[in-house]
């Protein structure tokens, strides 16, 4: 749904017209919450997200609004206990 074909789409089970990867991973950061890279989203990954709400940073903004905020908590929630992905830029 976001006009990127599944073949080149670095966030492929959701929409994310600009392909937005702030970490270079080959995820998209509305499909990756793994904010310590280390393959599963877990409670490290909760710890890193609560210090960075309300800030700007990059990696924690899944929504690429601009600020870590409820927006991105939601998304967050989602990705809780799973891989980041899929993607078709990244194993």
């Amino acid at each position: 749904g976001d006009l990127v074909g599944n073949a080149c789409d670095n966030c492929s089970a959701a929409a994310n017209a600009d392909q937005r990867d702030s970490n270079g991973d080959g995820y998209g950061n509305y499909c990756d919450a793994d904010l310590n890279d280390n393959g599963i989203v877990n409670a490290q990954d909760t710890t890193i997200y609560r210090s960075r709400l309300g800030t700007s940073d990059a990696d924690a903004d899944l929504n690429g609004n601009g600020t870590v905020n409820a927006q991105d908590t939601v998304i967050f929630r989602s990705l809780l206990g799973a891989a980041p992905g899929p993607s078709a830029l990244a194993p």
